[in-house]
């Protein structure tokens, strides 16, 4: 089975070479990390953590729903938090965009440089609703 592309101009554009989620073996989305850049791409830098947050996780669900599904389908989520010591907020706002029972998660720390957090996910559509 060929994957197939997904991209929606809900969400901001790759800022390198890559999209921004793939469909594969029919059932799986894969949805490349997202940060906090608004759809025109400029990045909240300097906006606080809850907003970048908030931004990063409006881009997931974006991409979520342009695939057809929604952040209810994840079934694996990786977070990257500049700063680990942020991982209560980060905990807090997420509840916000999942409900309960919520994906596995993986929780990093990165370097990044001029943002906060990044947060990628892979969705599965379990009820063949949504065609390749």
């Amino acid at each position: 089975m060929k994957s197939k592309i997904i991209k929606t101009s809900d969400a901001p554009p790759p800022a390198g070479h890559y999209c921004q989620a793939v469909r594969a073996a029919g059932s799986f989305v894969f949805i490349s990390g997202q940060t906090p850049r608004q759809t025109d791409g400029q990045r909240l830098s300097d906006a606080s953590f809850e907003l970048q947050v908030h931004q990063t996780l409006k881009n997931l669900r974006a991409v979520a729903t342009a695939s057809g599904l929604t952040l209810d389908d994840a079934v694996k989520v990786n977070v990257y938090l500049r700063r680990h010591e942020d991982r209560a907020e980060f905990d807090r706002v997420y509840r916000e965009y999942f409900t309960e029972p919520s994906a596995a998660r993986a929780l990093v720390q990165s370097s990044f440089i001029d943002f906060d957090v990044e947060v990628d996910a892979i969705l599965q559509d379990t009820t063949g609703a949504v065609k390749s």
